[in-house]
């Protein structure tokens, strides 16, 4: 009876031997996260740049009529843009110049990197804003209106009235009609509001719309226009087989 059950014990020490290996062998591996990515406009205008994600140059291009594509952040969140110049000596690699900085939030994003070109002088040529653009913070059928002149500024989008101070945005839900107007009015102190802009804009479906208010730039005709362009920037959403919503 004794070595019957010594036997056994043998057995099931055995036994919990190989199990051991197995289910450590059916435990799969830890994925790597996604990585944080982000887009960029600039208000300035077409713009080209290089920035480095973990040592590996990336080219970025951004202009003032659309967003750029999703490009990956480095793991630190850090992203600094810089251009490359000659070296005085032609044997030596070019050299980095900054141009600008940003940190992106520690949220999932994606994020909007806003490109504003900073007056003469300033240690780096821009300065940025960083937005969530996640489908959470700008979501599908709405407008995300956002104030870049150096004004405030009165809008009136699609019957939701707002009130916005320099480099401040809000959102505004699209109208169940197929035409929505557009009016701002601009803070002239002391002389009170004045209307600046009024047009109609498209509502589109399976979309959202960014708009930025952008001070006209002075000429020589009008050395101190009055006037404000709204640039409108649609982005199409389709929605997967399971139900979930996603940015084209």
């Amino acid at each position: 009876m004794a070595l019957a059950q010594r036997y056994l014990i043998r057995v099931a020490f055995a036994v919990c031997l190989l199990a051991v290996p197995f289910s450590r062998a059916q435990t799969p591996p830890p994925t790597e996260p996604a990585p944080t990515q982000f887009r960029v406009v600039s208000i300035a205008g077409v713009e080209t740049f290089l920035f480095d994600v973990e040592k590996k140059k990336e080219m970025l291009s951004a202009a003032a009529g659309s967003f750029s594509r999703l490009y990956p952040a480095p793991k630190n969140r850090e992203v600094l843009f810089y251009r490359e110049v000659p070296h005085p000596d032609p044997q030596r690699q070019p050299v980095k110049t900054p141009v600008a900085r940003a940190k992106l939030p520690a949220q999932p994003g994606p994020f909007l990197i806003l490109l504003v070109k900073n007056p003469p002088g300033a240690e780096l040529a821009y300065q940025t804003a960083v937005f969530d653009q996640s489908l959470d913070a700008h979501p599908a059928s709405t407008y995300r209106v956002f104030n870049f002149s150096k004004r405030r500024l009165a809008v009136n989008i699609a019957d939701t009235q707002m009130v916005l101070p320099t480099h401040e945005h809000q959102t505004a839900p699209y109208p169940a009609t197929r035409k929505a107007w557009l009016q701002v009015a601009a803070d002239e102190q002391p002389d009170g509001w004045l209307l600046v802009s009024s047009s109609p804009h498209p509502v589109g479906t399976n979309s959202r719309t960014t708009i930025f208010l952008v001070d006209i730039a002075p000429s020589a005709l009008d050395p101190n226009p009055k006037g404000i362009v709204a640039r409108r920037i649609r982005e199409s959403i389709y929605t997967d087989d399971q139900g979930a919503q996603h940015v084209r």
